[in-house]
């Protein structure tokens, strides 16, 4: 791999993480926020409180809560890299194939998942399992949408640079610079 190749792998690598990122973390607050004062809201307050869970206004949550977004941003970034070219190049699909892979592998089957939490656990409860799945397939699905759409927007604006670089005769000549 040629230096020029490795700088432009890297690139894309990070620029994808990065977007991965702040996708996440976007759909994940406005998303989370609506489906939190419409449906699960009554999990955390209230007579029907569970009390396993961690108040979300407290320090703990308030905390980490952001820190553990981003971790988890750059983990969906870097876990779907790998895939990025298959999914751009399904025109409508590829979305749904990213919130596919988040909800099943993450939600439901994985291992800290619902059918894990079911099987080991005593505190699995289906309703509140329930009340977040459309919170996580919406925001999963527009997750997955608005990533490959900025990451086509991307790819188009690079060709476009380089076509220009083309044209004026401003083509780097690789040749030299493989190793």
């Amino acid at each position: 791999m040629t230096t020029q190749n490795r700088r432009s792998f890297f690139r894309t690598f990070a620029g994808f993480t990065a977007r991965s990122t702040v996708l996440h973390v976007l759909t994940y607050i406005v998303i989370g926020a609506v489906s939190y004062g419409l449906v699960a809201r009554r999990f955390w307050t209230g007579s029907e409180a569970l009390p396993w869970l961690r108040n979300p206004e407290g320090e703990f949550v308030q905390r980490w809560f952001l820190p553990a977004q981003i971790i988890r941003g750059v983990l969906h970034g870097v876990a779907l890299f790998p895939l990025r070219a298959a999914l751009l190049n399904r025109p409508r699909s590829g979305g749904l194939v990213v919130a596919s892979l988040l909800l099943l592998i993450g939600s439901v089957a994985g291992i800290s998942g619902a059918i894990e939490d079911w099987v080991y656990s005593t505190t699995f409860h289906l309703q509140l399992f329930m009340a977040h799945l459309p919170e996580i397939v919406l925001q999963t699905s527009v997750y997955g949408y608005l990533l490959l759409a900025w990451e086509r927007r991307v790819d188009r604006r690079r060709a476009e640079i380089a076509a220009k670089q083309v044209d004026n005769g401003q083509g780097a000549d690789t040749s030299s610079t493989k190793r």
